[in-house]
């Protein structure tokens, strides 16, 4: 019996362009690329990629648009990706995407978390995985936030510090004194 062949396309993405996430996106897309290419009856269609980009928004990340145009454009049949979180890191664009590539007759898989949006329980396990990825970049944002502030916070003790010093120096020796100024 004679199976469709399906035009495969896989997406990467990392956050930073920093040199270890650089080799890890080029080791996402060889991955990827041999992985589909492995599969009968799968066709690798192309290995899109964005790096240095955040993944809680979809506007600037041109290897992920340019996919999802594609596909919805009848280019694609299948679309592989790691795990939800580098598909996107919020809920509503994750699920908003993968019904839109599901009415394209687009199914995605994300290879680590284990779900076929082609499944019958795909968007439920989806919706849970997005939503727990949306709450790690929220937690990793305030994290961020909260060392900026522990940082402020110790120069605040640095200059209350050297403030308390030089007002004690002040009172024991007049400025005059200090600074050897003859008044």
């Amino acid at each position: 019996m004679y199976e469709k062949i399906l035009r495969v396309a896989a997406y990467a993405r990392v956050s930073t362009d920093k040199e270890d996430q650089s080799n890890s996106l080029s080791s996402q897309r060889s991955y990827f690329a041999e992985f589909i290419t492995n599969h009968e009856n799968w066709k690798l269609s192309d290995v899109y990629y964005d790096e240095g980009i955040s993944g809680t928004q979809t506007k600037n990340r041109t290897g992920f648009n340019q996919m999802i145009q594609d596909a919805l454009n009848g280019e694609l049949d299948l679309i592989i990706t790691k795990e939800v979180c580098r598909f996107a890191r919020n809920t509503v664009d994750t699920l908003s995407y993968t019904r839109q590539l599901k009415e394209a007759g687009v199914g995605v898989i994300f290879t680590i978390d284990n779900i076929d949006t082609r499944d019958s329980d795909g968007e439920l396990r989806l919706t849970i995985m997005a939503s727990i990825a949306q709450e790690e970049s929220r937690k990793t944002s305030e994290k961020g936030k909260w060392k900026k502030v522990l940082f402020l916070a110790e120069i605040c003790l640095v200059i209350q510090f050297i403030m308390e010093n030089f007002l004690l120096t002040k009172k024991k020796y007049p400025l005059s004194k200090q600074f050897s100024i003859n008044m």
